[in-house]
């Protein structure tokens, strides 16, 4: 390729992104707010952290001022704020103008079906209503026109009367919702009014909230069709319709064609002012400085205990597992057959084979005393609640890894029985998911097996001396009482982990037990 064609078309690749660089800039910057847009809506607004989507969506709109986004990108922004605002925070007014601002950007955007509520309709047929009302530029030329609906509107009503609003739709304009929006003399905002077919077109009446304060009422309708576009209206927001409200009219009373005239309103009941019941005439007392019939009262029952309604689990099972943890002394006699044959101990090979020599005394048959890890039990138990702070129940088991069967034939006993009861802490602490503290006292049936390491010595028969390692088996038992503490972390009120740690005293054959347990609770 020659010179002057490479130059030429350096510049041609030069000058294309120059060109194209704004659209790549804008292309970008419409992909981050629309990835912001997706955050904001389909995380916080549906954890409901709206001001969380808020600060996104309005951080979405400062980077496209920069970016220059597409008009559908800003649409799309202003309707996601609306949403929020609406149906999120009740910001109606917020709404609205975030939804003029996306009709602004796009007159055909509508907001997200996905998250669309009657709030958000409503803030939106009003933005929609708005920016084709009054203030609207003419429409260009060709454009479908707003006709008029035809209405002959009431100049007057009594106070505590709705007030009827009947328009008829000019032939051939479809719609398919009508919407009257009002100002009582009260309010400061306008208010919404769908009205429904009646007699060839449609009817309501402006309801008794909007007519109890004497002054001007205003009002006007708007009609919609099935794309909720404005095809019709009667008034507007800068010219409504203009009612005025008095004690009494004459002539003829406001109704609907083809009705007779709306019945009156409830009207508040004035009762007489007071201080002391000595102000107040026959049978009524003062209460809260209106005199009222004594008999309309509600009066205490004496001997009736408050209503207690909180939401107890009183009926609780429960599944645990505990290890045993048996204190051990300094043994002298530990392995000898006389020992294992009168007293708690038993010495095994490894593999469980019973050991039947005869160890030398002294330093030759000792057992070093320590904390002994031997039979651990799985239990079920049950506990009824009573009052707030004080159960009642039981524990039914079976230990595993106790003690082989020992001289004599004696056998392990695995079976684990026992009542106890419990004081919880705290204020009311089964009404309430959290941390339920508690201390306990419990006794029954159950055998205990401990087991530690020991050499022992033997003499070997021909002047010399054997040595041998063996497990030595403490066994305690078969009854026991005891106490401890324990700790419920519910998870909500009827579901808790549990964690307890307890002491007890092996009976009649004596030994301390430390028996910490895991497990889980369940209400009912």
């Amino acid at each position: 390729m020659s010179a002057p064609a490479s130059a030429r078309l350096a510049r041609s690749v030069l000058a294309a992104c120059f060109l194209l660089a704004p659209l790549c800039l804008a292309a970008k910057a419409d992909d981050q707010a629309k990835k912001v847009i997706r955050e904001a809506m389909e995380e916080d607004y549906l954890a409901t952290n709206m001001s969380t989507a808020v600060a996104k969506l309005r951080s979405a709109l400062e980077s496209c001022e920069k970016g220059k986004c597409s008009k559908d990108t800003f649409a799309a922004i202003y309707g996601a704020l609306g949403t929020v605002y609406s149906a999120g925070l009740s910001a109606h007014e917020d709404a609205v103008a975030a939804f003029k601002k996306m009709l602004e950007a796009d007159p055909k955007a509508k907001p997200q079906s996905a998250y669309l509520t009657a709030d958000v309709q409503k803030a939106f047929d009003r933005a929609k209503a708005e920016t084709k009302g009054a203030g609207e530029a003419p429409a260009p030329a060709g454009s479908a026109s707003v006709a008029v609906l035809e209405e002959q509107p009431w100049s007057e009503q009594a106070t505590f009367h709705p007030v009827p609003v009947y328009v008829k739709v000019p032939s051939g304009v479809k719609v398919s919702r009508v919407v009257v929006r009002y100002k009582s003399p009260a309010d400061s905002e306008w208010r919404e009014l769908p009205i429904a077919k009646h007699k060839g077109g449609f009817g309501g009446l402006i309801p008794c909230a909007a007519v109890e304060k004497e002054g001007e009422l205003v009002y006007f309708v708007t009609a919609f069709d099935s794309n909720l576009d404005r095809v019709a209206s009667a008034g507007s927001e800068a010219e409504p319709r203009k009612v005025k409200l008095k004690a009494a009219i004459s002539g003829r009373q406001p109704s609907l064609p083809g009705s007779v005239p709306p019945e009156g309103c409830p009207r508040p009941v004035q009762g007489l002012s007071c201080e002391t019941n000595d102000d107040c005439p026959g049978a009524k007392v003062c209460v809260n400085l209106a005199c009222v019939d004594e008999s309309s009262l509600e009066k205490p029952k004496e001997d009736e205990e408050p209503k207690d309604d909180k939401p107890r689990k009183r009926n609780w099972l429960s599944l645990g597992f505990s290890p045993d943890l048996t204190v051990l002394s300094n043994v002298s006699d530990a392995c000898s057959p006389k020992a294992q044959q009168e007293g708690t101990l038993a010495c095994y090979f490894k593999g469980d084979v019973p050991y039947t020599g005869t160890p030398l005394a002294g330093d030759g048959n000792t057992l070093k005393g320590g904390v002994g890890l031997g039979s651990m039990r799985v239990l079920a138990g049950y506990d009824r609640l009573i009052g707030t702070a004080l159960t009642l129940g039981a524990r039914v088991g079976y230990a595993f890894a106790g003690t082989p069967e020992r001289a004599g034939g004696k056998k392990y006993m695995p079976f684990h029985a026992e009542a106890r009861g419990a004081y919880w802490l705290g204020n009311d602490p089964f009404a309430r998911a959290g941390v339920r503290p508690y201390v306990l006292a419990n006794g029954g049936l159950a055998e205990v097996s401990a087991r530690l390491s020991t050499e022992v010595l033997e003499d070997d028969g021909v002047g010399g001396r054997r040595k041998h390692k063996l497990d030595v088996y403490k066994t305690s038992g078969q009854f026991f009482a005891g106490a401890g503490v324990g700790v419920h972390y519910a998870v909500s009120p009827e579901a808790a982990m549990v964690i307890e740690v307890a002491g007890r005293a092996m009976l009649p054959d004596f030994a301390p037990v430390i028996a910490p347990s895991l497990g889980f609770a369940y209400g009912l």
